[in-house]
């Protein structure tokens, strides 16, 4: 039997958590909050509803000393069936609302990309996604966002969140920590992948009676590249792959010094 440092990774993936007592999650709660309420008061009576969803609802937003990128996405449901606009008029609003409270105050910053329109507040970006919801009586309500082509596109936003918490329990709450080691991973090599894509794929996989570091090292054989990925990818991939084998070596050599070694040559 290998050496093991199961209990390694498991306080490395805690390291890579946003606890929710951090005064990171506190800053961003203050301004969430600011921002709901004067999204209110300016757009409350054309809203149906408005929720936060991503990384930041599945509880598998990295830190920012981790994650430069990591963002709040806040889907902005407008009375679609009164007003009837069509996507770029409600991004239209968004951008307006956001100049209003938010640009050139106190350093805070305002970008209307696509298909949101963000808002960077105390160093956190928060991505407003202007949506509708029609109605079907037999499957339901069904929310649109706005698709490349500047219609509508169909989404779930609660889909990947539902499914990952499935999976966590299913596989011994071993799904968000290996989430969170591959998250930091991607982070530290310049996101080779698409971050809601990664954590998609990783909660696809077959975790059956993993632990963190074998379902680590399981997750980390599974990643591939299509034939049209750049070759920075590829190259990427294949580093992370043989810094892993160099990490399994050194365990059946009962080396767990080196394998730690070999660990943060792609890890943070």
């Amino acid at each position: 039997m290998a050496a093991s440092i199961e209990s390694y990774l498991r306080t490395l993936s805690y390291t890579y958590y946003l606890k929710k007592d951090s005064t990171e999650i506190d800053k961003i709660n203050r301004s969430k909050e600011n921002l709901l309420k004067n999204l209110d008061t300016e757009l409350g009576v054309l809203i149906n509803r408005r929720f936060v969803f991503g990384s930041y609802d599945r509880d598998t937003i990295l830190p920012r000393s981790i994650d430069s990128k990591s963002d709040i996405d806040l889907m902005v449901v407008f009375n679609h069936t009164e007003y009837e606009r069509n996507p770029e008029t409600y991004r239209g609003w968004l951008k307006n609302f956001a100049d209003k409270y938010y640009k050139d105050r106190y350093g805070s910053e305002v970008v209307k990309s696509f298909p949101t329109v963000t808002v960077r507040l105390n160093n956190i970006n928060f991505d407003l996604v202007p949506a509708k919801e029609e109605q079907n009586f037999i499957f339901g309500s069904t929310l649109y966002i706005p698709d490349k082509t500047y219609g509508w596109q169909s989404t779930n936003p609660n889909d990947v969140k539902q499914s990952l918490t499935d999976a966590n329990t299913k596989y011994n709450q071993v799904v968000r920590p290996i989430i969170r080691l591959l998250k930091a991973w991607n982070c530290s090599n310049g996101y080779p992948f698409d971050s809601y894509a990664l954590e998609l794929e990783i909660t696809g996989m077959n975790f059956y009676g993993d632990n963190v570091q074998s379902g680590f090292f399981y997750a980390v054989g599974q990643l591939s590249a299509s034939w049209t990925d750049p070759q920075t990818k590829k190259d990427k991939i294949s580093s992370l792959k043989y810094n892993i084998d160099k990490v399994k070596e050194c365990l059946e050599a009962y080396d767990t010094d080196r394998a730690k070694h070999w660990l943060h040559r792609v890890l943070p």
